[in-house]
This record gives C-alpha cells, structure tokens and sequence, in this order.
C-alpha cells in the first residue's frame, strides 16, 4: 500500500474511482469471455453494442442479461460464473486499455494528497491484474470489488467498506463513476457524485449527480469545485 498522502487542499480527502468505463475500456475482453461462455452453451455470441448494454452490475448480471438475450436459461448464470471467470481473469488486462489521460489524473489526484480507492462491481481478484497490468497499482489505497463483500453497487456498503479502510467520513470524499449504480451509491453512502459521461451508461445516469465529467482529465479541477458531499438518503 503506498505511503498514506499528505493533507488535501480541498474540501474533499479521498476518491473513490470505479474501474470498468471510468478508468479502463473492458469491453473487448469481457466480450471475449463472455462469447467463450455463451459458446459452451450452445449459443450464440453477444455483439458489440448489445454487450456496452450488458455490462456494470457485476459477472452474474453479465451472464444473466446475455443468457436471457440469447435464448438461454438466465437462472444458468450462478452456475457459470466459475466457467466465465476461469476465461476472463487470465485474460483481463489483455484488450483493456486505459481510458486516454487516466493515467495522468490518477497520478494528480495522488500528488495532489488525495486518498484513493477502487470502489467495482467487478471481482477482485481481476481488478488487481488489471490495475497491474495498466501500472495504477501503486497509487491506489485500497481496492473494494464486487466479491469482497455481500452487496454490490448501488448498494452503499462497498463505498462504506473503502471509507472505513482509508478512515474517510462520506462527506470528505467523492464517488466518480459512469453508471447509475455509482450515482445511486454515492447518494446513499452521503459522498458526493461525479458521472463519468464518456463511459457505459445512459444519459439520464447524470440526473443525479453532482457533477458530469466528459474528459478525465479535467478531474482533480472539478473535484476541487464541488460542494461537500450530501446527507445519505435513507
């Protein structure tokens, strides 16, 4: 874990990234998992565009929309997560690029005092190849994934478990992700909510946020021109 960071100069202590459509482009190798699976199914593969719909809720609820959209069973999902994972986790750095100027505002956010975590759906043990195949390992604090604990996005706990871990209130810290999931969490955690337009999700995804990030770049700015983070919701 690196060196805790000195202060803040902000309002806000600490990030909460999600990974997939914030800081990585996932697509291409979540699709050739996926596609691998389905095939040993007997069914046919998922496109392109029908696969950006599929992801964000974590591999079961991949594997369940591609089932049902495919003419599969989705109650199959469950009992394919172990067939789907032992696909996709050697392979899940392989076609995941980061998203142009990610690396650099990660690096900006660390220089500049922030504390950082990962806060996905998406299993650990995958999300700490990719951090280190793309070399943001070293700058993240803490990683929460979709199996660390029982919930998932949007329930509020993980983004609990990564603020308990860094020793951050909600109100000190800020969610930046591009589903729905991420907004909905961060609501109901009390941080506040940066939507990542250039990701996965939809437009009205930002309904709720306090912020709409279209370039990552211009990240570690716009988080020093939020306002504190909101009461939870109940």
């Amino acid at each position: 874990m690196p060196a805790p960071p000195p202060a803040a100069p902000s309002r806000f202590d600490a990030v909460l990234l999600d990974l997939d459509g914030t800081l990585v482009d996932s697509l291409a190798d979540l699709r050739t998992a996926l596609n691998e699976t389905l095939a040993r199914e007997g069914l046919p593969p998922a496109g392109a565009a029908a696969m950006r719909a599929m992801v964000g809720d974590g591999a079961v609820a991949l594997l369940r929309r591609a089932l049902r959209a495919s003419g599969g069973d989705p109650g199959r999902a469950p009992a394919l997560l172990p067939a789907f994972l032992a696909v996709y986790e050697p392979l899940a750095a392989a076609g995941t690029p980061l998203f142009p100027g990610a690396a650099a505002a990660v690096r900006d956010l660390r220089t500049a005092g922030y504390a950082l975590a990962i806060v996905t759906n998406k299993p650990a043990r995958a999300t700490g190849l990719i951090l280190d195949a793309v070399g943001l390992a070293p700058l993240i604090d803490t990683v929460v994934g979709g199996d660390t604990l029982p919930e998932r996005k949007p329930d509020p706990a993980p983004l609990r478990e990564a603020l308990r871990r860094l020793g951050v209130a909600p109100g000190r810290a800020v969610m930046v992700g591009d589903m729905h999931h991420d907004i909905a969490a961060a609501r109901a955690a009390g941080t506040a909510a940066i939507l990542a337009r250039y990701g996965y999700g939809r437009p009205e995804d930002a309904e709720d946020a306090d912020a709409v990030l279209d370039d990552i770049g211009g990240l570690r700015a716009m988080i020093g021109a939020l306002p504190a983070g909101r009461a939870p919701v109940s």
